[in-house]
Formats: structure tokens, C-alpha cells, sequence
């Protein structure tokens, strides 16, 4: 541990001399100050986002549209605009050395709640303008969807859904796939947690402060994984400040709901210092358990503390900065159910965050940028028992450190070189008999995008290394020899999308991914309390490897917009934990074990977005996906309808939702019906859930005042208080989710 460590230090002074030698101010640069106006009305609008993509440089327009760009390197800028309500623009400036450039920028209103972006007294978050963001969550929307946890804010977009042992320990499920398969980072890097191991771990990423959550398929998605077949899901919270604001700009937002008692608060603050940027945000959450139409879930309970500060040092050649963060938390999980203790079981998670990001801009046609981010996590978890006994306790030392080189006309239009090391560091204690292992990762990948005429392709290619070496070597009487594994794999991904006309698009991904098998999936051996489960490793698991193909197309018109996707994702050696119906005599627990068998996963996602008066939309949205174990061999042949064998557990339903909505000016009244068809193919020993309808009815208002922005949301969910149960949830046997629930979030930004 101690030479990563040095490596890290090391490497990040290098960075730092680097920097500092090569980073003599310029007179090269010019400055940009313009004003955002509504193309038809002429009228100023606030609050946009205008942003120089090729140097990673944002601003926030002011209360009456105006804003100022400095230290802009001369030359020709593609400068974009966005704002929710409005359609995205981007126009080309040309910028003096040593002058300043006046522009108007216009946007044109529109009513589609996909059209635009908003961000609201905010920094650029988009942690790489190369990355191709599939969806993304914010201002309004995230306003209106924010819930507990990660899990609960996405539940409702297309194609995801949760996993969970009660309200806190949830996680997305894209496309049946989560855990290790659907990658979720926090500014673009790893949470050093356990969230992926187990439905009992709860992600340590807190929403209330997140300026928005982007959803990245594809070749991109390569870049921060070789697993990433399900998808990246990257929560941005800007955390070390990449651009220098011109005055001090933050928000404050205060959260509740009744269905829980819940309260939380949140406050963020970033702004110039010199040639300093600094930001700092903190928030808090507390809840008591959760009502539902059946009575109270017992133990369901959470208490949030978060926080971080962010300190950059930034000039017009790049930034180099650096950020801590906190997470602690208390959670219950609930009993009463098969397995699970009478009482449930209570936990406690920290984890400490550091980070260090710098970029250098070159002046070279080819070679644009330079990038150098290392991190490190400490992550502690403790599973108590009623009474107060420790069952289990976890500890994770997570060490990465990444190098880009962003890049144009190399190979493709423009694109990305890449490295990434990881040193992680995994014990456990109490009931558990998981060894203290080290795992050590190597990655190189790249990333290229080209565009002609009408055809755009992105493609990207991986080769990842990883170890896994237990602290010794161990013969075990129930799972066999624990010794040292190596795997080492590739990764790839083309995307090719047709412009069939200016409205109309078709396109296609191809993936191929690589999994290696984490320590616990490898070396487990015995009571997982928390889990309620006795969990049983496979020390001989082969890595796990997946074929998937997405079809899809779009139409954007003036009066609707529709997307309708079709995929297949085809595993060898699918890992995953199997109940073999047995039951632990000492802890009275069901065993699971780690199994790899081939599986077939398969389905479709379909949205659009109608205008049907001038103020008034309509939009729904349908998912479903299949999972089958197919067991076919090594050779993984393709394999039809007829071929497949018994069904895959934890697959989600049929699932869809529909959407009217009234938006005028600054208002907007909505209401919805969430729905979910009932799941008969269930794996062995899982039992089946009926279907469910469930309305919610949700308003949102926005208004100036004192030079800040406001904005109320007040929701209605489950106005029937309708019974129903999610099929991904483990505690649906014993209580159903959350009943009528009205929630109040208010926010301000200055």
C-alpha cells in the first residue's frame, strides 16, 4: 500500500512541477462578454449556461443574461447554449488576443422537457466534453425526481429501476443489470464503497447536493470501465472547481416528506479567491421509517452527514485543484422476513475521499489537452445486531490514479488516449471469514469519434489487467484452494448513428465487455447478517464476458419527439450468487453461492414527448426485459426464443409510465401514473409480484427575487395510497413501499 502511495504522491508533484513550469500566463488570450435573450422576444434570459467545450470552460449568465468569459486563448471557440425550456444553440466566435469580444447569444423557447439543459448557478459538470451523455438528470427534472438515494431519483427514467433492502440500501438496475455491471462514479470516479457486493450496502453518494446525474452508454462508457455494458451512471457534484467564477455563486435547499417524517438540507458555495477557485458544499438528511398502506416497515430509518471542500488553482493554460469529502450515515435494515432477524439490523458507513484533478491546454492542432486525476477512499461499514453486537465490519483502501490525452485529427475527428492504475485493499471482520486480500488493476484504452456528412461513429478499445491476491494462501474444507487469480481481458464498442434527415436518426452499438470476479464473489465464506444470507465464494470463477448489440431510433420534430430502442446482451460465465435452497445449520441463514453460467438478457425501451397545445405535453415511456440461463457451452453460439432455458432471478417487470403536463412561463403542474405488469418468470426460490398502477400529481414554481432564483416543487406521490409491491425489492414479503407521501423541496440559487 504504502508504494502506491508513493507512486501517487509522486506522480501528482510531477503534475504539479509540470504544471507550474509550463504555466506562465499567455498574453495570447482575449476575453468574451455577451448577453443570453429569447430569440422571438428579444427579452434578457437568466440563469443560462454558456460553455467553450473544446477548452472546458462555463459560465452562468447573471439574473439579466449577461456574463463574462476571461483569459480565453485567442482564435476561433464554438461556444453553446443551453438552458431547460429552451433549445440547446451553439455558435462559432472568433476572440482577439489582448481585446474583448461582445456577443449576443439567442435561444429559442420550446416546450419539451428534453430539449434543454439547465443549469442554475452552477459550474460546467459534464466531467469530459468527449464523454457522449445518453440522458441527463437536472435542474428541473432532478428537482422534481430528487428522493433519498441515487436509486429512488432515477427510478422513474426509461429502462432503470431499483434493488433494495429497504429505503437506504437501494441501487439502480439498468436493463436488469446492476452491481458490478452498471458502473456508478462520483465526477467521473470510483466511491471506493461496497454498493455493488451486496443488496445491503448503500452507495455512498448523497443526491441533495448532486447538480445533475448522467446516464452514459457505449463507446464512451469504455473509458471509465471494462464492465460498463449495462451503462455508467456518473452523479456530478463539481467537487474540485475546473473553472474560475466570476463572483461568488451557491445554492440552498431545504427538503420534506411526510411519508417518512424525513428532513434534509443542503447547501453549496463556490466563487474566486485571487487566481483561486474554491467550493464547499454540506448537507444532512434524517427520516424515520417508512408508511406504507399496510403499516410502518419497522427499521427503516436513515441519518446522512456529507460534506466536501474544493480548492483550484486556475489560469488559462489549465487548473490543477484538489477536494476532500465525508460521508457518514446510519441506516436500518429491516426483519421480520425470510432469513432475517426478528428486529433487523442496523449499520454504520463512513467513508473519507481525496482528490486531485489538473488539466493543461496545449497549443498544438493535434494535441489539445492533458489530463492527471488521482484519488483515494477510505471506506469503513459495520453491521450491528440488535443489542448491539458487531456481525460483520468491512474496510476498503481504494487508490486510483487516471492519465488522459485528449486529442484531434489523429486517427477520427477528435478522441482520447487513456491509463488508469488501482491499488484496492479489501478486510472484514466479525461473523464474516472473507481473507484480507490486495487487488491491484492496470488499464490503457482509447476513444475516437468522426463524422461524415450524415454518418457520425464513436468507437473505443480497452485491454484491462487485474490481480487479486489473498493476505495467504488458504485450503478450504467448503470452497477449495484461496489462493492468488489473475485476469487479464479486452474491451470494445463501435456506435455508428445515420442522419436520415434533419428530424429522423438510426444508429447501433455494438459492446463487448470483461468482468473479473471480485474478492467477495471469490473467497466468501460464511454469515453475511445484514444480507441474511450465508454467502459461499467460488475461488475457481472464470471471468465474465459479454456480447451486446442496441438498435435504435429517433425522431425530433417540432411537435414530438420518440425513441424506440431494441437490445440483447449475451453473457459467459454471468456471475452471480445462487440460492441452493439450503440452510445454514450454526446461523440458521440460506446459503449463496457464487456461480458463472451463461446467460441471454434481452428487451426494449420506447419514449416520446407529444406538444399537444401550446403549453400542454404528453409523454410516456415502456420498458421490459428478459433473462435466461441458457448454459450453451463455450463457445456462446447465438441463441434463439426456443433455445432458452430457465428464467433469471431479480428481473424487473414490464414497467412504464405516463406524463401530461402544463408549463406556463414559470409554472408547471403535471401529473403522472407509474405502472408495472405482474413478474411470473422468476428464478427458483423467488417468489412472483402482481402488477400495479400508482398516480402522482407534482407542481413546480420558479421566481426571481433579490438576485436570486427560486424554486418550489411539491409533489404528490401515491395519491391513492395504492398497495403494491417492486419486484427488485427484498423486503416486499413482508411490507409493500412507500403509501401517499406529499414532499416539499425548495431551493435557491445566487
Amino acid at each position: 500500500m504504502k508504494t502506491w502511495i508513493q507512486a501517487c504522491i509522486t506522480l501528482l508533484l510531477f503534475c504539479i512541477l509540470t504544471y507550474v513550469n509550463a504555466n506562465a500566463e499567455s498574453s495570447n488570450v482575449g476575453m468574451i462578454q455577451g448577453k443570453v435573450i429569447d430569440s422571438e422576444t428579444g427579452e434578457p434570459v437568466g440563469w443560462a449556461s454558456i460553455l467553450i467545450e473544446d477548452l472546458h470552460r462555463s459560465v452562468t449568465a447573471h439574473e439579466d443574461g449577461g456574463f463574462t468569459l476571461r483569459n480565453i486563448p485567442a482564435g476561433e471557440h464554438v461556444v453553446k447554449t443551453s438552458r431547460l425550456g429552451y433549445e440547446s444553440t451553439e455558435k462559432t466566435i472568433q476572440v482577439i488576443p489582448g481585446d474583448t469580444t461582445g456577443v449576443i447569444l439567442e435561444i429559442k423557447e420550446t416546450i419539451f422537457r428534453s430539449s434543454g439543459i439547465e443549469v442554475i448557478g452552477q459550474q460546467f459538470t459534464n466531467g469530459d466534453p468527449t464523454t457522449q451523455t445518453e440522458r441527463v438528470v437536472s435542474g428541473r427534472k432532478l428537482r422534481q425526481q430528487l428522493g433519498r438515494t441515487i436509486a429512488e431519483t432515477l427510478n422513474d427514467e426509461p429502462g432503470l429501476s431499483q434493488q433494495s433492502m429497504g429505503p437506504a440500501p437501494s441501487r439502480p438496475v439498468l436493463r436488469g443489470l446492476g452491481g458490478e455491471r452498471l458502473l456508478i462514479l462520483e465526477d467521473g470516479g470510483r466511491t471506493g464503497d461496497l454498493s455493488a457486493t451486496s443488496a445491503d450496502h448503500a452507495l455512498a453518494i448523497e443526491p441533495m447536493t448532486a447538480e445533475q446525474i448522467e446516464l452514459i452508454r457505449g463507446p464512451s462508457a469504455l473509458m471509465y470501465g471494462s464492465n460498463t455494458i449495462g451503462g455508467v451512471i456518473n452523479v456530478v457534484r463539481g467537487q474540485v472547481p475546473v473553472n474560475m467564477p466570476d463572483h461568488v455563486h451557491g445554492s440552498g435547499s431545504f427538503q420534506g416528506e411526510s411519508v417518512n417524517r424525513g428532513v434534509s438540507a443542503g447547501a453549496t458555495a463556490f466563487g474566486p479567491a485571487g487566481n483561486l477557485a474554491y467550493r464547499l458544499d454540506g448537507s444532512a438528511r434524517n427520516a424515520y421509517d417508512i408508511t406504507t398502506p399496510s403499516g410502518t416497515l419497522d427499521n427503516s430509518d436513515i441519518t446522512t452527514y456529507n460534506g466536501s471542500a474544493g480548492l483550484s488553482y486556475i489560469r488559462s493554460k489549465g487548473m490543477i485543484g484538489a477536494s476532500a469529502n465525508f460521508l457518514n450515515t446510519g441506516y436500518g435494515i429491516p426483519g421480520g422476513f425470510v432469513g432475517a432477524h426478528p428486529n433487523g439490523v442496523n449499520i454504520e458507513m463512513n467513508r473519507r475521499n481525496f482528490q486531485v484533478k489538473s488539466e493543461y491546454h496545449l497549443n498544438n492542432n493535434w494535441l489539445r489537452r492533458l489530463e492527471v486525476d488521482g484519488s483515494y477512499a477510505y471506506y469503513h461499514h459495520r453491521e450491528l445486531e440488535f443489542g448491539g453486537n458487531v456481525g460483520s465490519e468491512f474496510g476498503v483502501l481504494t487508490t486510483n490514479l487516471n492519465a488522459h490525452a485528449h486529442h484531434e485529427g489523429i486517427l477520427f475527428s477528435k478522441g482520447m488516449i487513456g491509463l488508469r492504475a488501482e491499488n484496492r485493499n479489501y478486510a472484514s471482520g466479525g461473523a464474516t471469514s472473507t481473507p484480507t486480500t490486495n487487488e491491484q488493476a492496470l488499464a490503457g484504452y482509447f476513444y475516437e469519434e468522426a463524422k461524415f456528412d450524415k454518418l457520425n461513429l464513436q468507437a473505443a478499445l480497452r485491454y484491462d489487467f487485474r490481480k487479486v491476491a489473498p493476505e495467504e494462501d488458504i485450503i478450504s474444507k467448503t470452497i477449495g484452494e484461496i489462493r492468488e487469480r489473475s485476469f487479464h481481458n479486452y474491451s470494445a464498442s463501435l456506435m455508428a448513428t445515420y442522419n436520415l434527415s434533419s428530424a429522423f436518426q438510426m444508429g447501433s452499438i455494438l459492446m463487448r465487455t470483461f468482468r473479473a470476479p471480485g474478492v467477495e464473489e471469490l473467497f466468501s465464506e460464511g454469515p453475511h447478517l445484514a444480507a441474511y444470507s450465508f454467502e459461499v465464494g467460488n475461488p475457481d470463477l472464470n471471468e465474465e464476458r459479454g456480447v451486446g448489440i442496441d438498435l435504435f431510433t429517433r425522431y425530433g420534430g417540432e411537435r414530438a419527439q420518440v425513441q424506440l430502442t431494441v437490445f440483447r446482451n449475451q453473457f459467459q460465465d454471468y456471475i452471480y450468487p445462487v440460492n441452493t435452497g439450503e440452510i445454514s445449520l450454526s446461523k440458521l441463514l440460506p446459503i449463496y453461492q457464487y456461480v458463472g453460467e451463461d446467460v441471454l438478457m434481452s428487451g426494449a425501451e420506447a419514449g416520446g414527448e407529444i406538444k399537444l397545445l401550446n403549453n400542454l405535453s404528453t409523454s410516456a415511456q415502456i420498458s421490459y426485459v428478459r433473462g435466461d440461463i441458457i448454459n450453451q457451452g463455450a463457445n456462446m453460439p447465438l441463441v434463439t426464443l426456443s433455445d432458452r432455458h430457465e428464467p433469471l432471478s431479480m428481473i424487473p417487470p414490464l414497467t412504464g409510465k405516463i406524463d401530461v403536463e402544463y408549463r406556463n412561463n414559470d409554472l408547471t403542474l403535471g401529473a403522472s401514473m407509474r405502472a408495472a405488469s405482474s413478474q411470473q418468470r422468476t428464478g427458483e426460490f423467488e417468489q412472483p409480484t402482481d402488477g400495479y398502477g400508482v398516480f402522482d400529481l407534482y407542481a413546480q414554481y420558479m421566481f426571481n427575487s433579490g438576485n436570486m432564483l427560486h424554486t418550489v416543487s411539491l409533489n404528490f406521490d401515491n395519491i391513492t395510497n395504492e398497495e403494491y409491491r417492486m419486484h427488485l425489492s427484498r423486503v416486499r414479503e413482508i411490507m409493500p413501499e412507500p403509501g401517499r407521501n406529499v414532499k416539499l423541496l425548495y431551493r435557491m440559487y445566487f
